[in-house]
């Protein structure tokens, strides 16, 4: 009995402001958005940093006339090397034919080949940093017969600033959107419980206790965040579609996306159902 009488009060609260409760929703669904649309952003920065890792191969070019036996049991002594493999001087110039493509007809005009012999070198996983590639770096540059190293660290390292930069502003936005959120819930609570003060006078005369009278509020905010979470969802995807047709990566996790959003629309329209309810508790003290 409790909780069907429950469940019709709070369709009757919805339903006497039923225009707010829907602007709200709608409101609250721009403020999610935003923070989903940093969300995903990171997802994708996280998805970008992971395929860099997969790929991380250093490059370390050797003098002329510097043999691989010279150099290979040294390079396999450094701690992180996984994988070693050697590159002459004509395999690096067909791979540079393949990756010029049709513009391979530039390199016609050479008298000799430019390019040195290398070694290839994968690292394990726990090495996979723009700090341990340094560090490998220039363990390779001391060893007699390695001219030159390269590997991108610096693109990585930008990478990882910016992963940074960007969850960090994540936390800031969630904490704003979390306010805003609970604000604009707060607002339409206390709107909706002075509209029907009498009837929750009258609730409490006869008996009904607190729970009972306070329930229906808290669940028109669940589902106020809830509906502003399935809005929020359905902005989010649409912009997703509209990217990844430029994008040939782009990552959009979709049920677990529509979950958060679920989710934290659901926290924050309990969150904000409570605030409203003690703040109304107080003023009557």
């Amino acid at each position: 009995m409790g909780f069907r009488f429950i469940g019709k009060e709070t369709f009757r609260t919805i339903k006497s402001s039923l225009l707010n409760f829907f602007l709200s929703a709608v409101v609250q669904a721009l403020c999610l958005l935003l923070l989903l649309i940093f969300l995903t952003i990171t997802l994708n920065l996280f998805s970008l940093i992971k395929e860099t890792y997969a790929r991380i191969e250093i490059y370390a070019f050797l003098e002329d006339k510097v043999s691989y036996s010279q150099v290979a049991d040294k390079v396999f002594l450094i701690a992180g090397v996984k994988e070693v493999r050697y590159v002459s001087k004509d395999e690096a110039l067909e791979e540079l034919k393949e990756d010029l493509g049709e513009d391979q007809a530039l390199l016609s005009g050479l008298d000799k080949n430019p390019l040195p012999n290398s070694i290839r070198i994968k690292l394990e996983p726990d090495y996979h940093s723009s700090t341990a590639l340094k560090e490998i770096e220039d363990k390779l540059t001391n060893i007699s017969g390695i001219r030159e190293v390269w590997s991108g660290r610096e693109v990585l390292g930008k990478l990882e600033r910016l992963l940074r930069i960007v969850l960090v502003s994540d936390i800031g936005i969630l904490i704003i959107v979390g306010i805003a959120v609970i604000f604009i819930i707060l607002q339409n609570i206390e709107a909706t419980t002075f509209q029907r003060r009498r009837e929750i006078e009258i609730m409490r005369l006869v008996g009904a206790t607190e729970f009972l009278v306070s329930a229906p509020f808290y669940f028109q905010g669940l589902l106020q965040g809830i509906l502003g979470g399935i809005f929020a969802f359905i902005g989010l995807a649409s912009i997703a579609y509209f990217v990844s047709l430029s994008l040939v990566s782009f990552f959009f996790p979709t049920l677990p996306l529509f979950l958060l959003s679920l989710i934290i629309g659901a926290i924050l329209g309990i969150s904000g159902s409570y605030v409203a309810l003690s703040r109304i508790k107080e003023a009557k003290k």
